[in-house]
């Protein structure tokens, strides 16, 4: 889990391109963040859980 484990990959996790920038943003929180950031509420995407599932099955 911990190389999978980042704002990136969580279903809340939502990039907005701006005219100048991109925003990282939790869908769940309200907040800014960065896609390599990581909080306890995270919740793996279904393509990241499939890879977990492949990693665990090594």
């Amino acid at each position: 889990m911990k190389d999978f484990h980042a704002c990136a990959t969580c279903i809340h996790f939502v990039a907005d391109k701006t005219a100048n920038r991109m925003r990282y943003l939790c869908g769940r929180l309200g907040f800014d963040t960065k896609p390599h950031y990581q909080f306890n509420c995270w919740e793996p995407k279904p393509h990241v859980k499939k890879l977990m599932e492949k990693e665990r099955e090594r």
